[in-house]
């Protein structure tokens, strides 16, 4: 199956063309282009570089955030319109479960942080189910993967907040793993402030494989996609939005 999977929701982002899990071309995002320009510049390129048109993909499968605002819509919006155009199927991936995904914590829990700005950051709460035998087409490492759910929608905050929010809410737990990207700073000056209360993970900035890799499996699991699946994961309200006053 062609997956084109773009993430225009951080300057790490960036968009690839996969064929089922093995990459055929990638673009990643120089942290200055506006994604409006670049995401259909790059798209343009990389189908050219692989062969492939774009009516040929068979999924397109976008970052929904947290992040950018405006990446999170340039992003959907154009994952929405090629899906329809050529009567393609879309799945949405959050960036907490693209995280999670490179990371494959082994331990009850998993929390992806990110920055967020303004002195405050993401977090989205994974738990995991209980251990279950890998299904058909589907190895030992992957339905391990799989067994991590978000639980709520994320939250947003300042560290301290965070750790309250933590302990509180994971207390019982025997065993977290915090993941944060590599080249993320602030997220990892966390993990000074946090540790040695959990496990720390660090994973690859880069998530295409990753949500090519989750949007691929609810695919082939005919998992339904919700109105909710396609909405903007913004966990904190736009700027606009806050400072409306009706």
């Amino acid at each position: 199956m062609l997956i084109l999977a773009f993430d225009t929701t951080s300057e790490w982002g960036g968009a690839g063309i996969f064929r089922d899990g093995e990459c055929l071309a990638t673009a990643a995002h120089d942290g200055q282009a506006n994604y409006s320009v670049f995401l259909f510049q790059e798209v343009e390129r990389i189908l050219q570089e692989s062969g492939i048109r774009l009516e040929d993909i068979d999924l397109f499968a976008a970052a929904k955030g947290p992040g950018s605002f405006t990446g999170i819509r340039v992003g959907l919006a154009a994952a929405q319109g090629w899906a329809n155009a050529f009567g393609k199927p879309l799945r949405s991936v959050s960036v907490f479960e693209a995280m999670v995904e490179q990371a494959k914590p082994e331990t009850d829990y998993a929390v992806s942080l990110l920055d967020a700005r303004r002195g405050e950051f993401y977090a989205g709460i994974f738990r995991s189910d209980p251990p279950k035998m890998p299904s058909n087409g589907e190895n030992r490492e992957e339905a391990r993967s799989a067994q991590f759910k978000l639980t709520g929608e994320g939250v947003v905050g300042k560290p301290e907040h965070l750790a309250s929010l933590l302990q509180t809410q994971i207390a019982a737990a025997s065993s977290v793993t915090c993941v944060v990207r590599e080249t993320d700073e602030a997220a990892r000056e966390l993990e000074r402030q946090f540790a040695p209360a959990f496990r720390w993970k660090h994973v690859k900035s880069f998530l295409l494989h990753d949500i090519a890799t989750v949007a691929l499996r609810a695919h082939q699991k005919g998992h339904p996609i919700t109105l909710s699946e396609l909405s903007p994961a913004y966990i904190r309200r736009p700027d606009a939005e806050l400072n409306w006053k009706g």
